[in-house]
């Protein structure tokens, strides 16, 4: 499934941000998705309220909230928001089912 993550750094992840390169983070990013079955598929950083947006693939969004669970316990992130992809035309066909009584 495709998932957005968008986070801003702490304090602590901005003076590590410093010390690295694109190249690294996103090699730091597709080493640990590889090891829960995802994979990378664009990485952005962002000017702003937030610092990064991440298009990733996971095999469902059990996985994605545990990966955000560890990103926020590293310490490098202040916040991270989990954005699931979802198939408006089901939407849609349920929203025309009828109506809740």
């Amino acid at each position: 499934m495709k998932v957005f993550f968008l986070g801003s750094y702490s304090s602590i992840g901005v003076a590590g941000l410093m010390d690295s390169s694109y190249a690294a983070r996103k090699t730091a990013v597709s080493t640990l998705l590889s090891k829960v079955g995802g994979k990378l598929k664009s990485l952005h950083y962002l000017f702003g309220e937030f610092d990064v947006l991440a298009e990733l693939e996971v095999p469902n969004l059990e996985t994605a909230s545990g990966l955000r669970i560890a990103l926020e316990q590293s310490g490098a992130w202040s916040e991270v928001v989990i954005l699931p992809e979802f198939d408006l035309d089901k939407a849609i066909k349920a929203h025309s089912l009828g109506t809740y009584k």
